[in-house]
């Protein structure tokens, strides 16, 4: 069911008003805080995060750099101590009493030679034996010397192809004299861990194989390698086996299972940083060798201090976003505060108080607006009193028009009686003039509406010069044409028969003589003219026919009126012009457009 309470309606109206004006963004608070958020937050966030990543990605670069450059450092040392152990074991296989040795192999003289070869391969081996041992068997495993306990693996008594640590030096070619391998790995009688085996063959000057060399170096002479450096933890990788070692940590050995932190790297392997997760890995290689050295960098640590500086930024940002609330609660409330005064003081002058005023208040912005709402009901007060004066002058002007209404029907009907008392008597002419008389005052007082036909026009024409006919008698020669093909034309009436009222008394009647008068309307081209032509005595030389149509000038005020309706129902396509000589008459022009006719 509607609501048919208008007080109702605009209440649920102004209320519906308010929640609209209450959603987020709408309000001068809600609108201030954006603003704030956007001014301060925004270059805020956007400075930190930027120096954040900036910060970052600098670091991380500095920290592959600087990587790299140490892994590079500790594969130049360890390059250094391997390439000193090659050498120790080239030295071992070509010994020419080991060679000796091995070819005598199972001779009593060969028995006889090991003590000297022991002292030979110490003295190899020397400041080296605690950390690598130097191992020497020949090809069928009966003859085996070593620096330390002789390890089991490298007896080839007991190995088959699968199990024998040289089997792949002997598939390799002449080219290949040694290998490095990691594969044999094992601990010696002191617990030490070799892990790293330099193997060689023992050939005789045919070319045959006599046996086999192996230095392996123990993992605590290069765990002092990479001290200093700064690194969690440094990796050997064998990339003929896929094997890694750590060489810092000593259980941590085998396939690439047991380092994830070698699971983003592809083979083959390449000299160079990257950052795998958290860490960074910097690879370099043991020159002349099938391994690399990679050093694994904790990124961790800064990691945290960066998310320290992240958070750091996020409070910022809490604390900003605070401050920008408590500065845009002030700033609306001394903003809104005489905004909803004015708001108040313009309800009450809706509601018909025009009395009420808002104070000015101090921003000076408002304080403008205030005293253009203080001008504005002036003004309106102002007008409602001039309303009110110009409705009771209204009200006497149609009194009076009322009172003046009753003058022409009064002498209109008068008229009508003249004219049945002048057919009693048979008076033709009064007859004639009471009629003609008739029809101009009948159409002066028919306001129905503002426009005719000239055929109706012309007819009032003639009206009117039919009782100055009677009037003048002879002296008066008029003639009217119309053309017939503009005859419905309507145009404003009483434009014609005042203009032909003013060639009789201002240009014929001061004459002597005939008076001629012509009063035609034709078609010409794109315009319609009607002319009133007489042989007056026209206009005197000095008169400037401009001021004929001034509205001050009193003398002329059915010139202006005409020329003003003319104006205003075509605009400057119609006009009033007027061609007079002295003692040769005047004739007046009405123009009006051809496409602005009407056909009734």
């Amino acid at each position: 069911m509607e609501n048919d309470n208008p007080l109702a309606n605009r209440e649920l109206l102004r209320y519906t008003g308010f929640m609209a004006r209450s959603s987020i963004f709408t309000t001068l608070f809600s609108r201030l805080m954006l603003f704030f958020l956007v001014v301060m937050l925004i270059p805020v966030s956007l400075l930190g995060f930027s120096y954040l990543a900036a910060g970052r990605r600098a670091v991380q670069n500095n920290l592959m750099e600087q990587s790299q450059n140490n892994i590079g450092q500790v594969g130049a040392r360890l390059s250094h101590v391997v390439e000193g152990y090659r050498h120790k074991a080239y030295a071992i296989s070509t010994n020419e009493d080991i060679v000796r040795l091995l070819q005598q192999e199972g001779s009593d003289s060969s028995q006889t030679k090991i003590s000297g070869i022991y002292e030979q391969l110490f003295s190899i081996m020397k400041g080296d034996t605690y950390m690598a041992t130097a191992s020497v068997v020949s090809s069928s495993g009966r003859t085996r010397i070593s620096t330390h306990l002789f390890p089991p693996q490298y007896d080839l008594r007991y190995q088959g192809n699968d199990t024998n640590p040289f089997f792949d030096l002997s598939r390799a070619g002449v080219e290949t004299a040694s290998l490095i391998t990691l594969d044999n790995r094992y601990v010696t009688q002191n617990n030490a861990i070799a892990f790293m085996s330099i193997l060689r063959k023992v050939r005789d000057q045919s070319g045959n194989v006599l046996g086999y060399v192996a230095v392996d170096i123990l993992q605590e002479t290069v765990g002092v390698v990479p001290s200093g450096y700064g690194f969690s933890d440094i990796i050997l990788i064998d990339t003929g086996t896929f094997a890694a070692h750590s060489v810092m940590h000593l259980d941590k050995h085998g396939d690439f299972s047991r380092f994830p932190e070698l699971g983003g790297i592809t083979f083959p392997l390449t000299d160079g940083s990257r950052l795998v997760g958290n860490n960074i890995i910097s690879l370099t290689p043991i020159a002349n060798t099938q391994l690399f050295i990679a050093g694994v960098t904790d990124t961790t640590i800064i990691q945290q201090s960066i998310d320290e500086y992240l958070v750091i930024i996020i409070m910022v940002l809490a604390i900003g976003a605070m401050l920008a609330g408590i500065l845009a609660y002030f700033f609306s409330r001394s903003i809104a505060r005489p905004i909803d005064t004015l708001a108040r003081t313009m309800h009450q002058v809706e509601s018909g108080d025009l009395h009420a005023r808002v104070a000015e208040s101090d921003i000076w912005e408002i304080s403008a607006l205030e005293r253009s709402f203080n001008t504005m009901v002036r003004q309106i007060t102002t007008l409602m009193e001039v309303t009110r004066e110009e409705e009771a002058k209204l009200q006497e002007a149609e009194r009076k028009a009322l009172e003046a209404q009753l003058n022409p029907h009064f002498l209109y009907n008068t008229l009508n009686t003249v004219k049945a008392i002048a057919k009693l008597h048979h008076e033709e002419e009064i007859l004639l003039i009471t009629t003609k008389l008739g029809k101009l005052l009948r159409n002066a007082i028919d306001n129905r509406d503002a426009e005719t036909t000239l055929q109706e026009s012309f007819a009032l024409v003639e009206s009117y010069l039919t009782i100055q006919r009677i009037r003048f008698g002879d002296k008066l020669h008029a003639k009217v044409e119309l053309d017939e093909s503009i005859a419905n034309l309507r145009t404003p009436k009483l434009i014609i028969q005042p203009l032909v009222e003013n060639a009789l008394i201002h240009g014929l009647e001061p004459k002597v003589g005939i008076w001629r008068l012509s009063v035609k309307a034709y078609a010409s081209g794109s315009r319609i003219l009607i002319t009133i032509a007489d042989n007056g005595v026209g206009f005197a030389g000095k008169t400037s026919f401009d001021e004929l149509f001034e509205p001050e000038s009193q003398q002329h005020v059915g010139l202006y009126n005409i020329h003003r309706r003319l104006k205003l129902r075509y605009g400057d396509a119609a006009g009033l012009t007027i061609d007079s000589a002295e003692d040769e008459g005047t004739v007046v022009t009405i123009h009006i457009p051809s496409e602005r006719k009407e056909v009734v």
